[in-house]
């Protein structure tokens, strides 16, 4: 003997499908997408605004120039800062976004480039300095270091339009020492 399912069960099954799957999945997409964080903020709000940061972009940003970036897991160098000048670790202490180079210009002049679980440090004289942190934006900031000093800047990253989008901030000692033990050490050179 064959039991049929009513036309009530039938009927029941697909309007919970057609009411339920739609909503559900409608909120797992909205979770999905990325959440609009500092660095969207970065946009200026007037012109007066719009003059300041480019300014500042004009100041810290290099030229456009093509490198190469590789890992150094064989050594981790992690020096203390000379007595005259400061020492500037930029770590990127996460996988996310693993092969999308996040360049580090100071002054105009690259200095470094990070992927996934890479650092690399630097020395400046005392003073103000104008960074640049670049992925598929430009994250921009002036900050002012003192001689005999350590500072620890992270290139946040989160997913972008076609690329990894990212966030220098300046992070604290323990913070930056934390991350600086996930890291290997990153190298760069300009392509010929």
């Amino acid at each position: 003997m064959k039991l049929h399912k009513p036309l009530w069960v039938i009927a029941l099954a697909l309007f919970t499908w057609t009411s339920v799957v739609p909503a559900t999945l409608a909120a797992w997409q909205e979770k999905q997408q990325p959440k609009k964080e500092a660095a969207d903020e970065e946009e200026p709000k007037t012109p007066a605004d719009k003059a300041a940061r480019d300014e500042l972009i004009a100041k810290a940003c290099g030229p456009k120039v093509n490198h190469s970036a590789d890992t150094d897991k064989k050594q981790h160098p992690t020096p203390t800062a000379p007595a005259d000048k400061a020492l500037i670790y930029v770590i990127r202490p996460t996988m996310m976004g693993n092969k999308i180079q996040t360049k580090l210009a100071v002054d105009g002049t690259w200095v470094g480039i990070n992927r996934g679980n890479n650092y690399f440090f630097f020395t400046l004289d005392p003073g103000e300095h104008y960074f640049c942190s670049t992925a598929e934006n430009k994250s921009v900031f002036a900050m002012k270091v003192e001689a005999g000093k350590t500072y620890f800047l992270q290139q946040k990253i989160r997913m972008g339009f076609m690329k990894a989008s990212n966030k220098l901030e300046q992070i604290s000692e323990a913070e930056g020492q934390k991350g600086l033990t996930k890291c290997h050490p990153s190298t760069f050179a300009e392509k010929k």
